[in-house]
């Protein structure tokens, strides 16, 4: 009895903590997506270049990567919005790779992917 209240527990605190902790893809998405000259004035060519990298080796194991000038900022955002999650991406990790892929986005209104 004090084995399946014990284990009760432990599973109620996790359950708890996974529900109450952010969202990696929530946080890094959040708010006003800014445009390509504003992320490129707050990421340096290496943060870039890092951005990249983690983009090319996550995302590309599950799917042909798409040229970052095939979207504009806005698609980007609402693509990363679900592939975050999918590429297990940490907030670090995540934050470098929505900063390359916009910092080289299309500018708005000129791709045909919705």
């Amino acid at each position: 009895m004090k084995k399946i209240v014990v284990t009760a527990l432990i599973g109620s605190f996790v359950i708890f903590m996974v529900n109450c902790s952010p969202k990696v893809a929530n946080t890094v998405t959040a708010g006003p997506v800014p445009t390509s000259d504003q992320v490129k004035s707050q990421y340096s060519a290496a943060q870039l270049d890092q951005g990249k990298t983690i983009w090319q080796n996550s995302c590309n194991k599950c799917h042909k990567l798409f040229e970052p000038g095939s979207h504009d900022p806005e698609q980007w955002n609402n693509i990363l919005k679900r592939m975050i999650r999918n590429a297990k991406l940490d907030l670090s990790d995540a934050q470098l790779v929505r900063a390359y892929l916009i910092a080289n986005a299309a500018a708005p209104g000129t791709t045909q992917h919705k």
